[in-house]
């Protein structure tokens, strides 16, 4: 039901969110078409200023965690490239307006998790290390993250969004985002677009994210 739906989204949260980025082994398999590669000391510019700021914006006040929180996320997660991916196969099919639609709950929904087990979550550092090229012109960044008890490893997966580096997928523990949500989507057996845009309809129908996001993907 929509409890165990969003509590496996809670899981995958918890192990693969955090510096408030909430997300693979491969997104695709070869570049698209013209696609750039996305530089090794682009990647990790572009890491810095993320974790940046959102050491910042924790540092700030808690009422405004939730408002940061999402900016962070909508300005550096490609949500377009994790529908896509989460959606598989049905991916081939899907009309413009579904894909919008999906996409904007999709984000609420990813977001909605994050900001609930991670929105009051203290950084202390945040340093990152060795990136590595994918195939396809992606960069995979290590990174090593001193929040709560236990230092996190995570692998930050950025590629070329529209000539801007974004976010589309993160591992830890070699646990990806984007895979998990496409796992759970194909598990919940809902087989067409519109069964998944009603899913995340009734997952997000209280949240405060989603008029933020839908503005935000206009």
């Amino acid at each position: 039901g929509a409890h165990s739906f969003l509590q496996a989204g809670r899981i995958v949260a918890r192990r693969a969110a955090i510096a408030g980025v909430v997300g693979a082994v491969l997104i695709g398999l070869a570049a698209p078409a013209g696609a750039q590669a996305v530089a090794p000391e682009a990647a990790k510019q572009f890491l810095t200023v993320l974790g940046n700021r959102t050491i910042d914006a924790m540092k700030g006040a808690a009422s405004e965690h939730n408002a940061q929180f999402t900016s962070i996320m909508l300005d550096n997660l490609d949500f377009d490239a994790l529908a896509t991916f989460s959606l598989g196969k049905l991916a081939r099919s899907v009309t413009p307006a579904d894909k919008r639609e999906f996409t904007v709950l999709f984000a609420a929904y990813v977001i909605d998790v994050a900001i609930e087990k991670f929105g009051n979550l203290q950084i202390k550092s945040f340093g990152l290390g060795s990136v590595t090229q994918q195939p396809n012109g992606d960069a995979k960044v290590f990174s090593r993250i001193a929040a709560g008890d236990k230092p996190l490893e995570v692998h930050w997966r950025v590629h070329n969004a529209g000539g801007k580096p974004r976010v589309n997928d993160i591992e830890v523990d070699g646990y990806s985002l984007a895979i998990h949500y496409r796992g759970e989507f194909e598990r919940a057996g809902l087989s067409t677009v519109p069964g998944l845009i009603a899913r995340l309809k009734e997952l997000t129908k209280a949240s405060k994210t989603l008029p933020t996001v839908h503005t935000a993907m206009k």
